[in-house]
């Protein structure tokens, strides 16, 4: 019905004009109403007026085309425009002659008349260059790259006169020309799709308009590109962040354009960020302004098409009386010819208002369409979310129900190995041993694939030497060198930089698996690690890392297999064992650091692993940390409480502990450790976290409440980040993870009591 009622009101309006032609003295008092208004806003003048009458005339009428021009109302300009123009070149002034020829000009092209509007423009360029004006050249070039810039197949032409009026408005020193240069040049790129060069007119536009003093409607231009920019860079937050600018700098205003344009930049943002919800709603808001934009934008152009279809009958009403018969004689024979004319103009408006209608219409589908995918995906978010938890839990019950018993098993072989009088049974103990350390390594690294998935790694940045890092992972690898007999060698290139700033444990765990394989594959050979310099700036290195090794190769056929999990590489001994995880971790970890790897392989001759990463460049002195010696003597007859319900657990820590002189007392759950806290004088207590009747993290905020000097050190399986949140802020002091490495576990405990012996001193 909205539609119909447009259309019923242009036809109304055609035949309104007809009837204007056929009333002859109605037309001839309103169309001079028309021109008296204009007339009467500005300084009166005559046939006898001085040259500074005229000009007074021509500068307030350069101002009054402005305001009309700024408030997007034409049709007093397209009226006036031959009067106009003839004033300015009797004014005999310059830049009278080029200002209205700018403002009529830029009024065609939002008319839609760009060939009139390109006359105008390449007439006053003409004109500039004559009289070599730099300043009118400079305004000429401007207003003619904005005519090719509304024109199809014209957009390098308009980047290319943009680029060289550039330099003559730097000679000139014109700060508000070099905005709009900079500030055009900046949308050009945007919409050609190149963000680099559309950066550096951005950072120049923001000099100038601080130069200028942040004029409200330069500033919503300057933020609609800087969030168009970070569209192109895929960064919707950042571009939400300046479109919103744009939006509160133009409502409540004039600037509906700009406004329009905030809103849709906005919207493409939500919906690069998938965001349907926000979406919907500011498509809703988007749709408002446009209708008002289209119904003011049709107003416009029907005022315009009026005025350009009056302009000669405005001009022909100032003659004198003598040609009043001539004028009748006219506009007589133009009757029919205007009626044509517009028919033609009203089925032209016509066709916009159904090409309107249907884009509507499909709007509307659209955003019904939204609304049933945007349920659908808050559907399957809300199952997502459910699964990663689900999963997440049975990893943690994994790793718990596997790691318990392993410490067990590990702990208790490591305490007979230790026993004189089981020696003749060291073999069988060592395969007993080696097997549950086996296990354990599968386990961990099926935990850290599921790490990796869900992202819990910490991205802890900290400095390190590259070169220590690197000869410190070699050295690991020690003894399995000498038993395959391998010659291991290192070159790192002299212009890579020896500090880098990244999350040092990710990279270790990458060269591990990476040089882990390379010795266990290779028997009486070479493995060579290079690491090259690609790229630097002052902050970032690009780093090629290639880990080469002469072992038996891999197969053609399975080079695209290696990096899938489970898909452990063949070989032709059955001495060769592993998870078939090692090489997915290592692309998983590559991968998050947005780096690449690549393998190339011949069977017989070896494998060659490439990968490249970016790293940040540190500028710190990176301190020489020397841990404390730590010496286990001072274990003996100190009083420790083991909270732990498993009893095989009980019996490893404790005969651990005793080894060392240390007094052991045992409590097989939470309420027991608590009250033998309260009871007793202990120098450190053990404490597990799942236990029955009250689990560990409940029992040490028990403990807090009457004692917060005691170290309290968590034994856990479960390798989660939320559960050592959960162990740091309930109390506890330190981590040990089953099944522990008997050292680490003693250095653990003794750094603990060395701790609690300084805060006492």
């Amino acid at each position: 019905m909205k539609f119909l009622a447009k259309i019923l009101i242009l036809i109304i309006y055609c035949f309104s004009l007809h009837l204007q032609g056929q009333t002859q003295d109605v037309d001839s008092n309103l169309n001079s109403n028309n021109l008296n208004s204009i007339l009467d806003a500005l300084p009166k003048i005559s046939k006898d007026s001085t040259k500074a009458e005229i000009t007074k005339h021509v500068d307030a009428m350069i101002k009054l085309m402005s305001e009309e021009h700024f408030k997007a109302n034409y049709a007093p300009i397209l009226i006036y425009a031959d009067k106009g123009l003839a004033l300015a070149k009797k004014s005999n002034n310059a830049n009278h002659i080029h200002d209205t020829r700018a403002i009529v000009g830029n009024t065609l092209i939002k008319v839609k008349d760009s060939l009139r509007a390109k006359k105008i423009f390449l007439k006053s360029l003409e004109y500039a260059e004559k009289t070599n004006d730099s300043s009118l050249i400079l305004k000429s070039k401007g207003n003619l790259a904005n005519i090719y810039y509304y024109m199809e197949g014209y957009r390098s032409k308009t980047i290319s006169i943009y680029l060289e009026s550039i330099e003559l408005a730097e000679r000139l020193k014109d700060t508000t020309r070099l905005f709009v240069l900079h500030h055009n040049l900046a949308r050009a790129f945007n919409e050609t799709k190149n963000p680099n060069h559309s950066d550096y007119h951005i950072k120049k536009t923001a000099l100038y308009l601080n130069s200028l003093g942040n004029p409200p409607h330069f500033q919503a231009s300057h933020f609609h590109n800087i969030g168009r920019r970070f569209l192109l860079l895929n960064k919707a937050d950042e571009a939400i962040i300046n479109f919103k600018k744009t939006i509160a700098l133009c409502e409540n205003t004039d600037f509906t354009e700009a406004l329009v344009e905030g809103y849709t930049g906005y919207r493409e943002a939500l919906e690069l960020k998938k965001d349907y919800k926000e979406f919907y709603k500011i498509n809703k808001i988007l749709k408002v302004y446009e209708e008002g934009k289209e119904e003011s934008e049709a107003k416009n152009i029907i005022d315009a098409v009026n005025a350009k279809l009056n302009v000669e009958r405005y001009k022909n009403q100032i003659k004198t009386n003598e040609l009043e018969k001539e004028l009748l004689v006219e506009q007589a024979e133009r009757k029919n010819i205007f009626f044509i004319l517009s028919i033609a103009t009203v089925g032209f408006l016509v066709l916009i208002l159904v090409i309107t209608y249907v884009s509507s219409k499909r709007r509307k589908a659209l955003v019904k369409d939204l609304k049933v995918k945007n349920k659908q995906y808050l559907i399957a978010k809300k199952e997502s979310e459910e699964f990663a938890k689900t999963k997440t839990k049975f990893f943690a019950t994994v790793s718990h129900e596997l790691r318990t018993p392993l410490y067990g098993v590990i702990g208790l072989s490591s305490i007979l190995l230790e026993n004189e009088d089981l020696k003749k049974h060291e073999k069988d103990l060592k395969s007993l041993k080696f097997s549950a350390n086996y296990l354990l390594t599968l386990v961990n690294d099926l935990l850290n694939i599921n790490k990796i998935e869900n992202k819990n790694f910490m991205d802890e940045d900290i400095t390190f030497n590259l070169k220590t890092l690197t000869t410190r992972i070699v050295s690991s690898f020690e003894y399995i060198t000498l038993q395959h007999q391998n010659e291991i060698s290192i070159t790192l290139h002299e212009e890579v930089p020896l500090l880098l700033k990244c999350n040092s444990v990710r990279l270790s765990q990458i060269l591990m698996n990476l040089i882990g394989n390379a010795c266990k594959f290779t028997e009486k050979g070479k493995i060579d690690i290079a690491i090259d310099l690609l790229e630097r700036t002052d902050d970032v290195a690009k780093l090629k890392f290639t880990i080469k090794d002469t072992g038996p190769g891999i197969e053609k056929t399975k080079l695209n297999h290696i990096f899938d999990e489970f898909a452990q590489i063949d070989s032709s001994s059955s001495a060769y064992q592993g998870t078939g995880l090692g090489l997915p971790i290592v692309k998983k970890l590559i991968e998050q650091a947005n780096g690449t790897i690549k393998v190339e392989s011949e069977l017989g001759k070896g494998s060659t692993f490439t990968f490249t990463i970016s790293v940040l460049i540190s500028n710190e002195v990176l301190e020489q940390n020397i841990p404390p010696i730590l010496d286990f003597k001072q274990l003996e007859h100190k009083k420790v409480l083991i909270a732990e319900d498993n009893r095989i657990n009980q019996t490893v820590t404790k005969r651990i502990l005793e080894n060392e002189g240390v007094v052991c007392s045992i409590a097989e759950n939470g309420e027991k450790a608590v009250s033998a806290v309260k009871q007793f004088a202990f120098d450190l207590i053990l404490m597990d976290i799942n236990m029955p009747v009250k689990n560990g993290i409940e029992a040490t905020k028990d403990i807090r409440m009457f004692n917060t000097t005691i170290p309290i050190i968590a034994l856990t399986a479960v390798d989660i980040e939320e559960q050592k949140n959960q162990i740091f802020e309930c109390g506890m002091n330190d981590i040990i993870l089953k099944p522990y490495d008997i050292d680490q576990f003693k250095k653990t405990i003794a750094s603990n009591l060395n701790s609690k012996l300084e805060n006492e001193l």
